[in-house]
């Protein structure tokens, strides 16, 4: 198996368990915790397991992506609170 398809299939997984709705996993582990928080818990743990696997076999870096995404974003707004940064810098 690649490890495009490897980190394919932990995001498949990941978001499986992903625990927003998945009621026979949830009830399976409400009835093995004997509590719904523990439960959530460990679907939350499992989902964030398969997800950081999933970072790993693409080779993407999730601090990276966000990153970019914040910079496209705000890239206007950035460089013209420098500019008016520079400017009251050079004034003083």
């Amino acid at each position: 198996m690649t490890k495009k398809k490897l980190a394919t299939l932990c995001l498949v997984i990941g978001m499986f368990l992903n625990p927003l709705g998945f009621d026979a996993i949830q009830l399976m582990l409400i009835q093995l915790t004997g509590s719904l928080l523990r439960a959530n818990f460990v679907l939350y743990c499992l989902a964030v397991f398969f997800f950081g696997l999933y970072f790993y076999f693409s080779g993407n870096n999730p601090l990276i992506t966000i990153k970019d995404i914040i910079l496209t974003i705000y890239q206007d707004k950035i460089v013209y609170n420098f500019k008016k940064f520079k400017n009251k810098k050079r004034e003083s």
